[in-house]
């Protein structure tokens, strides 16, 4: 009677034990014994006070859970709402195999041309409110979204104009730290006649969404569009003298310019000057450019290109 006393003691004790366990603990071993409905129910019962990174694990074993499952479609709805919160995180439990990695591999691969663009829209209204340390955290951030739709082979023709537009931007932000956000031109001044004979010495190629109540005009920030293709985009060179001048400035130039669907400029502003002379030699090279047209479904669209030409 007393060995019954001491086993029953111990079968108490054992239960109250597993009571004791947290949620999450509990759900972990029970998806290691592939009791998957039971550790769903366990993460169910977790409080809605828990940390950032405890939430997170238990949204990761959730989908473990649904995906061992066969629920497919539920598991990828919990691995969009973890990728949308953190585009790049990684799969921190152990009990991750390779097919759930790839199962979140294929949803980062389906969200991360559209983060990307939200990315960039947050950072450009930092921009435009003069924020420009939170424009360089959320361009920065793009720009490793960007690298790892790279590596993992998001296909999105837009993103290699995307790509060098977040690096314009941030080269701005972070080469003149009191750039103030670019005012379109009144005007474009008057050219001289001099011919200059240096180039600039570098330029990124960057779109920007257009307000208007003309014919529709995409830009990079659009998915399924394929951007336009340089035939011919020749700048016009800079005298030694206005090199000089613009380095030591510490300015940068910003071009705003349509290509309609035949692949012509119809359409060009100076949207900050770099230098009143050069501006207008920009202007004027920009309605002779060619390009093949950008595509949206096969058609060809107008398309909203932006260089920054940074001297």
């Amino acid at each position: 009677m007393r060995a019954l006393v001491i086993v029953g003691s111990m079968m108490v004790a054992g239960g109250a034990g597993l009571s004791a366990q947290d949620p999450l603990s509990a759900a972990r071993d029970m998806y290691a014994s592939a009791a998957y409905e039971d550790a769903l129910s366990t993460l169910s019962r977790l409080d809605g006070a828990t940390t950032p990174d405890i939430a997170r694990q238990a949204d990761e074993y959730r989908a473990f859970c649904l995906y061992a499952l066969g629920r497919t479609r539920e598991a990828e709805s919990i691995a969009e709402s973890i990728i949308r919160r953190e585009p790049l995180a990684r799969l921190d439990a152990a009990d991750a195999s390779p097919r759930l990695e790839l199962m979140f591999t294929e949803v980062r691969k389906r969200l991360l041309p559209s983060l990307i663009r939200d990315r960039f829209r947050v950072a450009r209204s930092a921009l435009d409110q003069k924020s420009f340390a939170a424009a360089d955290t959320h361009l920065a951030e793009a720009r490793l979204m960007i690298l790892e739709a790279e590596k993992i082979g998001v296909k999105d023709d837009g993103l290699a104009d995307l790509s060098i537009l977040v690096d314009g931007f941030l080269q701005l932000v972070r080469s003149a730290p009191d750039q103030r956000t670019p005012q379109p031109a009144a005007a474009a001044p008057a050219v001289n006649a001099a011919a200059p004979a240096v180039a600039p010495r570098s330029v990124a190629s960057t779109a920007a969404p257009v307000a208007s109540s003309g014919p529709l005009t995409y830009s990079a920030e659009d998915e399924g569009v394929s951007p336009p293709v340089a035939l011919e985009q020749r700048l016009p060179a800079m005298t030694p003298q206005m090199q000089m001048i613009t380095k030591a400035l510490k300015s940068n130039g910003i071009v705003d310019f349509v290509i309609d669907e035949t692949g012509r400029v119809v359409d060009v502003t100076m949207r900050q000057s770099l230098n009143s002379t050069f501006d207008a030699l920009v202007v004027r090279s920009a309605r002779n450019w060619k390009y093949r047209p950008a595509m949206k479904d096969g058609v060809a669209v107008r398309y909203l290109k932006t260089l920054i030409l940074v001297p």
